[in-house]
Parts: structure tokens; sequence; C-alpha cells
């Protein structure tokens, strides 16, 4: 599938509001904030537009080439495994090792990508590893959604799109317990949402041009709701994700059709490419970086530096980030991911 200049961008944006989000959560204005959720929203998006784009392509394949539907979906969890697993699971046998009965309770669940349930279960965010619940989303995503994209009859997608959207903005309000929003009936909107621009995109073209319209009208009012729950004035059965997964549609569909905003220009700066290049790695480590810097001065008896107990610690943290990070793409990531050009449909 043909890049798509901006969303590296974007992507960067979301960890980044990720990253402030745990690291600052001691901050009462910026935990109010939520800005972990607005990124993992805006993943969430992204993840759907994405990938329901490589599916629809995929689906037309299949009726056009005769490729066979197992074929294709066996292509696409091989895509999918040898870029998500293996740092991950390189991630989970480190901290197997390094991190104690906690991190070994539920390590069922880690292993299995249904972190999200042993969480809300349990009510609790298990310490450090509690971002792993949007990966179990995500990877829950992959498995099923592939089998509604191929196997409903094309006339019907569309609709099925529509559902979808309003079944994951309606279901956490029929459950009674907190931390509904991690489960992944909680999220099928924003994927959806992200599908429903890759419908247009794939299926009806000539559309795309009112489908900007309708969001660039949508986009104001949303914004006016959006900063008023933002910034302290609570509106009751507030639809969060629905109203940042709209708002990230709009950011998308800039990055498709206009690159010639400022928004896009934005997006498109070498350091935020970089950042969302990486993306990926950052989201994984960025938990861990505090929680074991510390822990090498406990463990070895040395007193932190002056300097570093304060805020410049941060920079510390972030500049160590990135380094792992960026270690984890050039010397994981990207070898496992030459490994997708020997798999293909043909």
């Amino acid at each position: 599938m043909k890049y798509i200049k901006g969303l590296d961008g974007l992507r960067a944006i979301a960890v980044l509001l990720v990253i402030v989000s745990h690291w600052f959560a001691f901050v009462p204005f910026i935990h109010g904030m939520l800005l972990g959720k607005i990124g993992v929203d805006v993943f969430f998006v992204i993840s759907g537009f994405l990938i329901t784009k490589i599916l629809f392509h995929n689906r037309i394949a299949i009726k056009e080439k005769g490729i066979s539907i197992f074929k294709s979906l066996s292509v696409f969890i091989g895509k999918r495994t040898v870029r998500i697993f293996p740092v991950y699971y390189l991630l989970v046998l480190f901290l197997y090792l390094t991190n104690g009965d906690e991190f070994r309770d539920g390590i069922v669940y880690y292993l299995t990508y249904t972190s999200n349930y042993y969480f809300y279960n349990t009510q609790s965010w298990h310490g450090f590893v509690g971002h792993f619940w949007s990966l179990a989303v995500e990877e829950q995503f992959y498995l099923f959604w592939p089998l509604f994209m191929f196997f409903i009859k094309q006339r019907y997608l569309f609709l099925f799109l529509l559902f979808t959207i309003v079944l994951g903005s309606a279901y956490p309000y029929f459950l009674s317990q907190s931390m509904t929003s991690i489960l992944t009936l909680s999220c099928v909107n924003a994927f959806a949402i992200g599908a429903l621009l890759s419908y247009v995109l794939v299926y009806k073209p000539s559309y795309t041009q009112l489908f900007y319209k309708i969001l660039k009208v949508l986009t104001y009012p949303l914004v006016v709701v959006f900063l008023l729950q933002l910034f302290g004035m609570k509106i009751s059965y507030y639809p969060h994700r629905l109203i940042v997964s709209l708002l990230t549609l709009r950011l998308i569909l800039l990055c498709v059709e206009a690159p010639n905003t400022y928004i896009f220009k934005f997006l498109n700066l070498k350091v935020l490419r970089f950042i969302g290049k990486i993306s990926y790695g950052i989201y994984l480590y960025h938990n861990f970086i505090p929680s074991y810097w510390n822990r090498i001065f406990r463990v070895n008896q040395i007193e932190q530096p002056q300097l570093l107990q304060g805020g410049f610690k941060y920079i510390v943290y972030f500049v160590l980030l990135l380094l792992i990070s960026y270690a984890s793409w050039i010397l994981i990531e990207q070898p496992f991911l030459k490994l997708k050009k020997h798999l293909t449909n043909e």
C-alpha cells in the first residue's frame, strides 16, 4: 500500500500524548486532560483506516484474481505477526525475568494479548504494564476484523461499519463497572470510523470530496465540545472516543486529500516523522524507562545526582527512550519486517 505522508507525524503526536499522560500523571491538570486516552484513540483510528484499506484491496484481489480467502488471511496475519510479535514477546520475556511476581501473575494474559480483560476483571492497571491493554485490543482487532471485511457482502459493508460505530459508542453505557473503555467492544467505534474512510476511498471514491466537506462542517462543533470537556465543563454521557475519532479522521483525510495545509506540513516535519516511525517501540518501552532507571540506582545503592532529581530527569528519560526505541527499530523490528517480502498473495 502506498505510503501516506503525515500519518507518521500523527502517530508521533499520539505517542507523545501517551507519554505526557503517564510520566506526568501526578500533575492534576494533565491527569484530568486524559491525554493518554486521546493518544490511544488516535492510534485506533489510524489502524482502522490502514488495516481496512489493506483488507479491501485484498478483497478485490480475491474476487478479480481468484486468490483464496484462506491464502489472503494467512498472508495478512503473517505480516501482522512479523510486525508486532517479535519485539513485544522479547519485552515480555525481559519483564518476566526481571520484574517479579506481579508481572508473572498475569503472564498468561500478556502472552495471549488479553490483558485488557485481565485489568478489567481485576479493576486494576497492574503497575507499569497498564498500557498493554491497547496492544491487546489492537491484536484482537487484527484477528477478527478481517473475517468481517472478507465475508460480509459488499453492499452491506457500509451499514456494518455504521452499526459498529453505534455499538462501540453505546456499549460502555450498558456496563456498571469502571474501566469499561478498555474492553474491545468499547473500542470498535474508533476502528470503524477509520475503516469508514477506507470504504469511501476504495469503493466510493467519487464521494471523497463530499465526505471531506461533511467532516469539515462537523469539525468546528466537535472541537468546541471537545475543548469544553477537556478544560473542565463536564458533559453527561460525553462520547469521548467518538469525538476524538472523528477529529482524527479529519486529520487523516487532510493527509490524504489536502497536503498543502499548514496542519499537514506540521505533521510532515522530519522530527515527527522520525518519532512516528519508531512509535511502536516508544509506546512499548515508555512506561519502563523511569522505573528501571530508578532501579539501577537503588540496586547499586547509588544516590542520583541532584540534577536528575528535578524536571531535567524527564529530558534524560526521553532521550533514553528515543535511543532504546531506535535501537529496537534497527536491531529487531526492521530485520523482521524484511520477512514481509516473502509473504505474498501471488
